[in-house]
């Protein structure tokens, strides 16, 4: 898993697109239930949508690691019930906001992970010592790559038969994408960001907040280049380590008999709507925040293209059910395994949300998205639908509050739901 990944830097993936995407499938309707990491990541470890994991926001309260661990989520997440299980379970690389790398959360067989940016930066943890690595050599993308290759090449040098699962959740490209080897430095000079018409757009139909947005400068437009030239040298990098663990895995006889799923936490604006990274980029429910690279390979998945809703509360439950256990009855996503091998889902809704405040001049919202339209609600009684069909750049706000879309009566349902009865308001 990437961190703040647009869609569309796919093109510096080659070994995701060929070796995970070309001989698997691809899920072109990957969503995330909110667009902000630490939400995601509560959600992936959880199976539950953020309104259940109590983790809304990047930082306490109602969100970070603070607010997830407060809520007990430490103790009782996919990690913990697969190690209970005989798995080995690793992580690396970025765990939670707000972690400081001064203790090892349970469930892990094997942890190294890196302080957040905001506190003691260079120090990582790797099982029960933590290291400062201030002013040392090296470069974080590839100290996540060696430590990944460890922990497989222990697990896949063994004949005891245990399984393992790897959750290799690297830092990069995140916004500005400035961590990358000096070896990528060189490529991607020419490369330009996508030329969407929302880049400019007239947002006089749009919610206040986005009125307000001051236009984009010159050195915004500047920046906009250098920042995707360094995202695209960054997923380089990631790429290149996805491709060295696929190879470990071949070499030792385990790729057939592995799943490797590919995803973001959440995608980022590049000044579409006027949001650009310095002031927030993310948590909306438009598609460059919200719609996600979904890849995966693995026994059984067959070479495809899906258009079904896989979201990222599915992962947990879908892992469980690999490993034979039975998801727990808290779940709100579902097991996606069938998807995988080709079936149809019954899902043809599902919420993203953001439920409470932060310091970002965006007010809190509630959106119903389907495949091919979004309805969205706004704190201050504001209210946008898309038909991304007919509007895949989301310009044209086509709400009449004359005649509200039909999808708007699934919102309450939805922002509500718990458990089995998430699956209800979804289908």
């Amino acid at each position: 898993m990437t961190d703040d990944q647009p869609k569309d830097t796919m093109l510096a993936m080659p070994n995701v697109g060929q070796r995970i995407g070309d001989v698997g499938m691809v899920f072109n309707n990957g969503y995330v239930t909110q667009s902000l990491c630490a939400p995601s990541r509560s959600s992936i470890l959880r199976g539950q949508y953020p309104h259940n994991t109590g983790v809304q926001r990047n930082s306490s309260p109602y969100g970070g690691l603070e607010t997830f661990r407060a809520n007990g989520h430490e103790q009782d997440n996919v990690a913990t019930r697969l190690r209970a299980a005989g798995y080995a379970t690793a992580l690396v690389g970025k765990y939670m906001n707000g972690y400081d790398a001064t203790y090892t959360p349970p469930g892990w067989s094997y942890w190294y992970g890196r302080s957040d940016p905001g506190s003691n930066a260079q120090h990582v943890r790797e099982n029960n010592t933590t290291i400062n690595l201030s002013n040392q050599p090296g470069n974080w993308g590839d100290r996540f790559r060696d430590h990944a290759l460890g922990f497989l090449d222990r697990r896949t040098d063994q004949t005891s038969g245990a399984p393992f699962a790897l959750f290799f959740w690297t830092p990069q490209p995140h916004l500005k994408a400035g961590d990358y080897a000096d070896r990528y430095a060189n490529l991607y000079t020419d490369a330009m960001p996508a030329d969407k018409p929302s880049v400019g757009e007239d947002l006089s139909d749009k919610p206040q907040w986005e009125r307000d947005l001051p236009l984009l400068s010159a050195q915004d437009r500047q920046n906009r280049i250098e920042w995707r030239r360094n995202q695209l040298r960054s997923l380089r990098q990631v790429d290149d380590a996805v491709g060295d663990m696929l190879d470990l895995l071949a070499q030792r006889g385990e790729l057939s008999n592995t799943y490797v799923v590919f995803t973001t936490d959440n995608g980022t604006h590049m000044g579409e709507h006027r949001w650009l990274f310095e002031r927030g980029a993310k948590s909306t429910a438009y598609e460059e925040a919200a719609n996600v690279p979904y890849y995966v390979r693995g026994p059984g998945v067959p070479h495809g293209t899906s258009d079904d809703l896989v979201l990222n509360n599915d992962f947990a439950p879908t892992f469980l059910t690999i490993a034979g256990l039975t998801p727990p009855p808290y779940t709100d996503g579902r097991n996606v395994l069938p998807a995988w091998k080709g079936a149809d889902l019954t899902r043809t809704h599902f919420l993203n949300e953001r439920q409470q405040t932060d310091d970002s001049p965006m007010p809190p919202y509630k959106a119903v998205i389907n495949k091919g339209r979004t309805y969205v609600e706004w704190s201050t009684g504001e209210h946008e639908f898309y038909d991304r069909v007919a509007d895949p750049y989301q310009i044209d706000n086509a709400y009449d509050p004359q005649n509200p879309p039909v999808m708007a009566g699934r919102l309450p349902g939805l922002a509500s739901c718990s458990g089995p009865a998430c699956k209800t308001a979804e289908d």
